[in-house]
C-alpha cells in the first residue's frame, strides 16, 4: 500500500475554510459585547444621575419649606412675646429661627448660582426675609408692634409674609418645572438606551447563533480531518509494520546465514585444516625420529620448532572453531558452554556465575542465541567497560528462560544517540527472534546490566525466523 501525502494535503486544503467571515463574526461579537458593556455603564450613570437630581430637588424643596417654617416660627414667637406680657420664654422660637435662618440662606444661595435664571427671584426673597427679620427685631426691641396692626394680621409684616410666600412658591414652581424637565429627559434617555440595548442584545443573540453554526461546521471539518489523518496513519503504520517485518526477516536471515556460514567454516577448519595440520605434525615427528638422529643439533632444533609451530597452529585452529561454533554447546549443552566461556575470565575479573544444574529444555538455535548474547556482552565489557566484576546468571522461571549479565564498569548514557549500538542491536534481535524481550540498564559510573527473557520453545519445534 503506497502513501500519497500530496493527496492528503489536497484534501485538507479543500476542507480548510478560506473565508474571513468567521473572523469578522468574532470581531463583531467583541464589538457588541463592548457596546453592551458601555451602554450598561451609561445606563447606570444616568440612573445615578437621575437619583442624584431627585435627591437634590427634594433637598431644595425641603430647604424652602424649612425657611418658611423658620420665618413663621419667628413671627409666632414675637406674637406670643407681645401677647403674654413680654415673657422671654415666648421668644425662644424667634431666637432659634434667627440663629438658623442665616446658614440656611447661605445653603440656598448655592442652589442659585449667579448665572441661574432664578437668581433675581432668590435675591428678592432674601431681601424680603431681611425686611421681615428687621421688622420683627424692631418689634421685639420696642416691645410693641411697630407698624399698624399686630404682626401677621396686617400692615407691613403681613405684606412681607405674603411676598415671602409668593416668592417661595415661584421658586418652588421653577424647581418643579426644572425637575419635571430632568425627569422627562431621563425617561427619554432610559428609553433610548433600552431600545439600543435591545437591538444589541438581539444582534448578540444572532451572533451567538451564527457562531454556533460556525462551530458546528468547524467540528464537522475537524472530524473529517481526523478521519483522513486516522486513515493515513493506518496506512503509514501498515507500511511501517510491513517494512519492519521485512527488515526483521532480513536480519533474521542474515543472522541464520552467518551462523550457518560459521558452522560451515568450523567444519571445514576442523575437517580439512585440522587433518592437514595433524598430518604435518605427524610427518614432522617422524622426520625428527628418523632423519634427526643422524642430523646435527641445529636441524633437530628446527624440527622441534616446526612441531611446536604446527601445534600452535592446531591450538589457534581450535580457538577459531570454538568461536565460530562452540563444540561444547553441541556436545555438553548451554550451561557447560557458558562455564567454559567464562573460565578464561577468572584471572581477569571477579566472576560470579548463577547457572542451573541442567540445561533449559530449549532447541539448539535458542541455546545458541543465549550463548551469543553472553559472548557479545563479554566482548563489550572487555572493550569498553573497564570493569572489575562480572555477574552472569541463567534461570528458568515457568515457561520462560531468563539471562542476565551485569558488570561494575563505567556504564553509559542509554539515551545518547551518538553511542554505537550495533552489538546491542544484534543481541536484541537474537532475543526478538524467539519472541523475547531485551533490556539494557546503565548509567555513567554505575555499570551496565543486560537482561534477556525468552519463552521456551519446545524441543520438537523447528526454528523459524521471527518477524
Amino acid at each position: 500500500m503506497s502513501l500519497q501525502p500530496a493527496s492528503l494535503r489536497d484534501q485538507l486544503a479543500r476542507l480548510r475554510p478560506r473565508r474571513l467571515w468567521p473572523f469578522l463574526l468574532v470581531a463583531l461579537g467583541c464589538t457588541l459585547v463592548l457596546s453592551l458593556l458601555a451602554f450598561g455603564r451609561l445606563h447606570s450613570q444616568f440612573g445615578v444621575k437621575a437619583m442624584q437630581d431627585a435627591q437634590s430637588y427634594k433637598e431644595q424643596i425641603d430647604r424652602f419649606d424649612k425657611l418658611l417654617a423658620l420665618t413663621l416660627d419667628a413671627e409666632t414667637g414675637v406674637r406670643g412675646y407681645l401677647l403674654n406680657d413680654h415673657k422671654l420664654v415666648y421668644l425662644e422660637p424667634y431666637e432659634e429661627s434667627e440663629r438658623a435662618i442665616d446658614p440656611l440662606l447661605a445653603r440656598i444661595d448655592k442652589d442659585f448660582p449667579p448665572d441661574s435664571s432664578d437668581r433675581d427671584e432668590f435675591e428678592m426673597l432674601r431681601k424680603l426675609i431681611h425686611l421681615k427679620r428687621t421688622l420683627l427685631a424692631e418689634t421685639v426691641k420696642a416691645g410693641r408692634v411697630v407698624s399698624a396692626g399686630p404682626p401677621g394680621q396686617g400692615g407691613a409684616g403681613k405684606a412681607y409674609m405674603d411676598q415671602i410666600r409668593l416668592s417661595i412658591a415661584v421658586l418652588r414652581q421653577h424647581l418643579e418645572e426644572r425637575n419635571r424637565t430632568l425627569v422627562d429627559e431621563s425617561v427619554k434617555r432610559f428609553r433610548d438606551i433600552q431600545h439600543t440595548v435591545t437591538i444589541l442584545a438581539l444582534g448578540a443573540l444572532g451572533l451567538i447563533v451564527s457562531l454556533f453554526g460556525v462551530q458546528q461546521r468547524q467540528t464537522t471539518l475537524r472530524a473529517r480531518i481526523a478521519e483522513l489523518l486516522e486513515h493515513e496513519n493506518e496506512v503509514l503504520e501498515s507500511t511501517v509494520a510491513q517494512r519492519t517485518r521485512e527488515l526483521s526477516d532480513l536480519a533474521t536471515y542474515l543472522t541464520d546465514a552467518r551462523e550457518a556460514e560459521r558452522a560451515r567454516l568450523a567444519r571445514e577448519l576442523h575437517d580439512e585444516l585440522g587433518a592437514l595440520l595433524t598430518a604435518a605434525k605427524m610427518d614432522s615427528s617422524w622426520l625428527l625420529r628418523t632423519v634427526g638422529a643422524n642430523a646435527g643439533p641445529d636441524i633437530q632444533a628446527r624440527f622441534r620448532r616446526l612441531i611446536d609451530t604446527i601445534g600452535s597452529g592446531i591450538t589457534i585452529k581450535r580457538r577459531i572453531i570454538d568461536d565460530l561454533r562452540p563444540p561444547l554447546l553441541q556436545g555438553l549443552g548451554l550451561v557447560e558452554a557458558l562455564r567454559a566461556l567464562t573460565d578464561e575470565l577468572r584471572g581477569e575479573f571477579a566472576l560470579t556465575l548463577e547457572l542451573p544444574e541442567r540445561d533449559p529444555p530449549c532447541p539448539a538455535e535458542q541455546s545458541l542465541a543465549l550463548f551469543r548474547i553472553v559472548q557479545e556482552s563479554i566482548t563489550n565489557i572487555r572493550k569498553y567497560a573497564h570493569a572489575h566484576r562480572i555477574d552472569i546468571g541463567l534461570k528458568l522461571v515457568g515457561d520462560e528462560v531468563q539471562l542476565w549479565v551485569r558488570d561494575d564498569g563505567e556504564g553509559f548514557d542509554t539515551t545518547n544517540a551518538q553511542i554505537s549500538r550495533h552489538g546491542l542491536a544484534g543481541m536484541k534481535h537474537r532475543a526478538q527472534m524467539f519472541s523475547g524481550r531485551f533490556e539494557v540498564t546503565s548509567a555513567p559510573g554505575q555499570g551496565t546490566r543486560i537482561d534477556a527473557r525468552m519463552p521456551l520453545r519446545p524441543l520438537s519445534t523447528n526454528h523459524q525466523p521471527m518477524a
